[in-house]
């Protein structure tokens, strides 16, 4: 009798619908009357349950239009009888707006405007590459090729023949010559042109020069690339070598600052140490 009544006032009483959007949390009240313990409500795939609080229900909706939501089971105070109460009106109100979902209908006859003719003739009005006029002709490129060739090997011997001419003229003072005995070469320093205008780097050149020439003729070391460092090296393994560096050591030094670090002399200096020079070529250079 008590489960006709409510349905009876179920049926003739008006629910008001619920709006909401898809995909936010809406909260929606079964409306059920005091003296009902409400059960668990049923989570179906339209709808996410966020929380259930006696009757009322939070969750986000999941399905366009109309959500179609479980009904909700409750038992009375008194009596143990299961009564089944209906969900309310859920509609889920779109994200996008309609224009998106309704196209309008493709306009027809398609209004193309394009003027009567045939395609010819249009690619007439567009043929822009007629105006170049015929392409050149490929055989101007051998002369020019070879033009341009003569003109750089032109250019490359010129060149050589300036770097030439700019160079400075050998002093003819300080080159060996066969007539010249090894103490008379040495005398010839003195005479030079460097010597004469103090130019130091290359008076010592020459000093170098004739020191080497002594130990090629005395100890066989002819390679012009070792250093004095690497001569005294080699001469150390014998008695004589061993005292011809240390007769030299005090050459070879200034050799090695006047050449290499610019050290700078004067003309006593420099005849001092050709002097050196002198006594170490008339003792070993035999």
């Amino acid at each position: 009798m008590i489960s006709l009544v409510l349905t009876i006032l179920l049926l003739t009483s008006e629910i008001e619908a619920v709006q909401c959007s898809l995909g936010v949390p809406v909260t929606i009240d079964y409306s059920i009357p005091e003296g009902f313990i409400p059960r668990s409500v049923e989570v179906t795939y339209n709808f996410i349950l966020l929380e259930q609080q006696g009757d009322s229900i939070t969750i986000v909706p999941m399905a366009l239009d109309t959500l179609v939501l479980p009904p909700l089971y409750a038992v009375a105070d008194t009596v143990e009888v299961e009564t089944e109460f209906p969900p309310p009106v859920v509609t889920v109100a779109r994200t996008m707006p309609d224009t998106t979902w309704n196209v309008p209908v493709f306009p027809a006859p398609l209004i193309h405007n394009i003027p009567p003719g045939l395609p010819q003739d249009y690619l007439e009005r567009h043929s822009f590459w007629e105006r170049w006029g015929r392409a050149p002709s490929s055989r101007w490129l051998l002369p020019v090729i070879l033009s341009l060739a003569a003109v750089l090997a032109a250019l490359l011997i010129w060149h050589i023949h300036r770097r030439r001419n700019m160079l400075p003229p050998a002093d003819t003072s300080s080159v060996l010559k066969e007539s010249l005995s090894p103490l008379d070469e040495v005398q010839a320093l003195l005479d030079s042109k460097a010597f004469a205008e103090g130019r130091w780097p290359e008076y010592y050149r020459d000093v170098d020069r004739l020191l080497r020439d002594t130990v090629a003729v005395r100890f066989g070391i002819s390679s012009r690339a070792y250093t004095w460092h690497q001569i005294r090296s080699q001469l150390a393994g014998e008695t004589k070598g061993r005292k011809f560096t240390d007769d030299a050591a005090e050459l070879t030094r200034e050799i090695i600052l006047q050449r290499y670090a610019a050290w700078g002399g004067s003309r006593e200096r420099a005849k001092r140490y050709t002097s050196m020079l002198l006594t170490l070529r008339e003792e070993w250079h035999k």
